[in-house]
C-alpha cells in the first residue's frame, strides 16, 4: 500500500467508486427499461415484451438468469439465488408465469418439489437482454479502455469479488 494513503482513505475511495458504479447502474436500468420496451416490442413475434404496468426488465433477468444456465431451478434454489423468502420468490414467479415467461413443472421424483423453467418466450426475452447489455458494455469498455487497462480492471475485479465471497460467507 502506498505509504502517502491512508487505509481510510482507501476505504473512502472504494465506497465512492461503489456509489458511482450503483448511481451508473441505476441509469444504466432506467436506459435499458427504454430501449428494451421499444426494441424488444418491435423484434420479437407477437409482442412478448413486458408490458407497462409490469414494466421490470431488471427483475426478469435476474430471475432468467438464474433459470436460462441450468434450464430449471427449484423455487428453493430460486429463493437462495435470490435471497429472498420462499413466499416473496413464489409471488415473484406467479407474476412471471402469468405474463407467460415461466411455467412451473412438477419433479418427477418428488411431488412436492416445484420445479420453475423460461418459457420460449422467456427465453427469447432473456437472449434480447443478454444481448443488449453485451453489445453496451463491449461499447463502453473499447471506447474507453486500452486493451492493457481492460486487463488491469478484470485482474482487479476478479480480486475483489473473490474477497467479497469470503466475506459474504
Amino acid at each position: 500500500m502506498n505509504e502517502n494513503i491512508s487505509e481510510k482513505a482507501y476505504t473512502d475511495q472504494v465506497i465512492s467508486i461503489i456509489e458511482g458504479f450503483v448511481q451508473m447502474w441505476i441509469k444504466f436500468e432506467s436506459m435499458l427499461h427504454k430501449e428494451l420496451a421499444k426494441t424488444h416490442r418491435l423484434n420479437s413475434p407477437g409482442n412478448v415484451g413486458i408490458s407497462q404496468g409490469d414494466n421490470n426488465y431488471s427483475l426478469f433477468y435476474r430471475v432468467s438468469s438464474i433459470i436460462y444456465p441450468k434450464e430449471q431451478v427449484t423455487m428453493g434454489e430460486l429463493s437462495t439465488a435470490l435471497s429472498v423468502p420462499f413466499s416473496k420468490a413464489t409471488r415473484i414467479i406467479n407474476w412471471l408465469v402469468d405474463s407467460g415467461y415461466v411455467k412451473r413443472l412438477p419433479d418427477a421424483r418428488d411431488r412436492r418439489i416445484v420445479l420453475v423453467s423460461l418459457t420460449e418466450t422467456g427465453k427469447s426475452l432473456h437472449e434480447h437482454i443478454s444481448k443488449y447489455i453485451t453489445e453496451r458494455v463491449q461499447k463502453l469498455l473499447s471506447s474507453s479502455l486500452t486493451a492493457d487497462e481492460r486487463a488491469v480492471l478484470f485482474t482487479s475485479i476478479h480480486k475483489v469479488a473473490s474477497a467479497l465471497k469470503v466475506v459474504a460467507g
